[in-house]
């Protein structure tokens, strides 16, 4: 086999070898590498000025010129004109090393060429002197790929290479190049390329080839290709296979399956609503026609950020937006909160995760709708604090409000004392014996002990007046003030520094005196020091919790004789 200038000479009959799209209208030099402007000029100048360096890192996403640049870079160093920013690309060297068969021009695959003992083989060939140019350029795509061995072999080589050599490094993944390889390179970031780049690049390509193919599908090329000017010209050249008059975005949706803007619209004014039967139902009609499900997810997260970047700023035209007509966003933004579209979104992505593995990807799909429809997350924020607000409103009017009938009737005709039957007497709790101290400051317990509650709930204790409201203070004088608890984790919970210290200080506040809190563990009622209705409150809240506990748990109540 001979390949000569394009053509196929087997056996006597010559064929024309189609090239793809890419190969054919790969960039031959810097004037002609679209959309990486930056870099262009920083290597025409340091060419011009003859400060090549000898390691260089391409680094960026796929199909953004990377192998391309290093070969124009490899051209401009060994054209007969060389050192030049401008290859001519008819001379022998330049037509070699873009035939690929260039002595002095290598590309490594690190893909699969990874290990150590490949690395081993360039050391040593290194040292030898360029065939026919003037430098010898090795291109190692994918470099991330090599092992950690090879990386190590390759650091001497790289800092110190001989001064014919030059290395270029390009890879998709910088963040795993070693930092010891970063800092012996110049790194060159290249960008994803604009879709109005990429559109203006595919018209007149497909102008040249005689493609048939209209604006919109164009279009719908170049945000499919997501800054890849490779993955364009693929898709491009997919296309010109389909043999028709004119190809428009519905072929170009048919041949890459996607699915209509109608249906992802439907789709989204289903989700919005919560409408779970239409959501099924729209799922359901589009899968039939052989949809992947994984793929209409991916297209839903797309509309839904084009409705988050409309809703963020609705007059910026910089960003590239999935869909473009701005009725349907305008529409659909205004019945969604941002805070919606984040969980949408996160619901989405975590349904496309699932459905790349799962055996079952519809599943994943369905699973990733339903939850959509039943977000918890559509309340906007002042809604919720309004919410919280008449929620704290109605335990202060629990805790601190006026005492009702029922309550009254129960403080005037006090019950007598009931005990609730125990398993075992052995298990009761023993109680500790509760030492009094005659009051020395003004107001009983009582009232020290309500001003003390309503305080607590006038700053906002509301925790604290949780745990404190289940005790009793049932004795104060100059130093101390003793309050009951008839639950050990309430006394305890009192107890700690927290508690204590907003409690000691409050007390202080409201008697004048510098008091330390005991906390006692008890169940009885109050001592005699009190008066008779703190007797009857403490009667009544047993009463109301006994109660309570028996319509919860059952149980038989024996009056004690």
């Amino acid at each position: 086999m001979e390949y000569l200038t394009g053509n196929i000479v087997y056996k006597g009959v010559r064929a024309m070898a189609y090239l793809a799209l890419y190969r054919q209208w790969r960039p031959q030099d810097f004037d002609n590498l679209i959309g990486q402007d930056h870099i262009n000029v920083t290597l025409k100048n340091a060419i011009a000025a003859n400060k090549v360096a000898h390691a260089y890192l391409f680094a960026g996403p796929r199909g953004t010129g990377k192998t391309s640049t290093a070969k124009i870079l490899a051209k401009a160093l060994n054209c007969v004109d060389a050192p030049t920013p401008h290859p001519c690309n008819v001379c022998s060297a330049c037509e070699r090393i873009n035939n690929g068969n260039s002595m002095d021009v290598f590309e490594i695959d690190a893909a699969s060429n990874r290990g150590i003992d490949e690395i081993r083989e360039l050391r040593e060939t290194v040292k030898f002197m360029p065939v026919e140019g003037q430098r010898k350029v090795y291109i190692i795509d994918e470099v991330h790929m090599l092992t950690t061995e090879a990386f190590n072999a390759l650091l001497k080589t790289l800092e110190e290479p001989p001064g014919h050599v030059v290395f270029i490094l390009a890879t998709t993944e910088p963040h795993r190049i070693p930092a010891t390889i970063h800092s012996r390179c110049q790194r060159y970031d290249f960008r994803r390329i604009s879709a109005k780049t990429i559109e203006a690049r595919l018209k007149m390509i497909a102008s040249e080839s005689g493609i048939p193919v209209t604006a919109d599908a164009i279009s719908l090329i170049a945000a499919h290709a997501e800054g890849g000017m490779r993955d364009a010209l693929c898709i491009l050249d997919q296309c010109s296979g389909l043999d028709l008059p004119k190809i428009d975005a519905e072929e170009i949706r048919e041949l890459l399956g996607l699915v209509g803007h109608e249906w992802v619209w439907k789709m989204a004014d289903a989700l919005i609503d919560r409408n779970v039967a239409e959501s099924l139902t729209l799922l359901d009609n589009i899968m039939t026609l052989g949809k992947d499900g994984r793929q209409l997810l991916l297209e839903m997260i797309l509309h839904l950020r084009s409705i988050m970047l409309y809703k963020a700023s609705p007059d910026i035209e910089s960003i590239e937006r999935y869909s473009s007509d701005k009725t349907i966003l305008a529409a659909q933004s205004e019945r969604v909160g941002h805070s919606e579209l984040v969980e949408m979104i996160r619901l989405l992505h975590e349904g496309a995760n699932d459905a790349r593995w799962s055996p079952e990807p519809r599943i994943s799909v369905e699973m990733a709708l339903l939850s959509m429809c039943r977000r918890g997350g559509g309340e906007d924020i002042t809604a919720l604090l309004e919410r919280i607000s008449a929620l704290e409103n109605k335990l202060n009017s629990i805790a601190v409000g006026p005492v009702s009938s029922k309550q009254q009737q129960d403080i005037e005709n006090p019950i007598p004392p009931v005990r609730v039957q125990q398993e075992s007497p052995a298990r009761k709790p023993k109680e500790a014996p509760l030492v009094v101290a005659p009051a020395a400051v003004t107001g009983d317990a009582k009232t020290i002990w309500a001003a003390l509650l309503k305080q607590l709930v006038s700053d906002g204790k509301r925790t604290v007046h949780a745990c404190v409201s289940q005790g009793q203070l049932v004795a104060i004088d100059n130093k101390t003030a003793t309050i009951q608890f008839t639950s050990q984790f309430t006394k305890d919970r009192t107890e700690k520094d927290d508690f204590r210290v907003l409690l000691e200080k409050m007390l202080t506040q409201l008697t004048g005196h510098n008091l330390r809190i005991h906390c006692v563990l008890g169940s009885s009622a109050a001592p005699s020091t009190a008066a008779p209705v703190a007797r009857a409150d403490k009667a009544a809240e047993d009463h109301s919790a006994l109660q309570q506990a028996v319509e919860m748990f059952g149980g038989k109540v024996i009056t004690e004789e």
